[in-house]
């Protein structure tokens, strides 16, 4: 697989991808605490980006089951398609295989797979939310890395700005959800 391609790849679907936004999973916030950037080392940025990966494929692969909203569906079907590609891009594998989820992580999907209805569709968004909060903070916390690789930080600084449209979309979404 050709990196760069699959990087641009990733790119043009992040920017593809319509609005979105939620509540209810805000006590179950994942690994990275916002304000505390830290400078990762090439292996955690890789550990960190597929466990993030790993619950926002799951959670939106719970959502194309269970949304009812046809705008959550839509982000869900787009983030699966997303972190298949980062999977792809990271480990240099076809199809590589979810990396099993810590306690925090796990306790966000339980979390969501307990909602249904309209509260689904609120807590899948907010899950989205934080996760991606959690994602970009790992972004950065490898780019301020000055020992990394350039495959690596071409890696990080698209998915930067794939998350950074994410959340944009994702926050426009948690208002449309909340109106109701």
């Amino acid at each position: 697989m050709n990196r760069r391609h699959a990087i641009l790849g990733l790119a043009a679907a992040g920017a593809a991808v319509p609005m979105l936004r939620g509540t209810a999973i805000a006590q179950t916030a994942p690994m990275v605490t916002p304000g505390k950037v830290r400078t990762l080392s090439t292996a955690e940025h890789m550990a960190m980006t597929l466990m993030g990966g790993t619950l926002a494929k799951q959670t939106s692969e719970l959502a194309l089951q269970r949304a009812q909203n046809a705008r959550v569906k839509q982000f869900a079907a787009f983030e699966i398609a997303e972190q298949t590609a980062v999977a792809q891009v990271l480990t240099n594998t076809a199809n590589p295989p979810p990396v099993p989820l810590d306690a925090e992580h796990q306790a966000v999907l339980t979390s969501l797979q307990s909602l249904s209805g309209p509260a689904f569709d609120r807590g899948y968004v907010q899950g989205q939310i934080l996760g991606h909060q959690e994602l970009l903070l790992v972004q950065q916390g490898y780019l301020d890395n000055t020992n990394r690789s350039a495959d690596g930080q071409h890696i990080a600084v698209l998915a930067r700005m794939s998350i950074q449209q994410h959340l944009t979309m994702l926050e426009e979404m948690q208002m449309m959800l909340q109106r109701g």
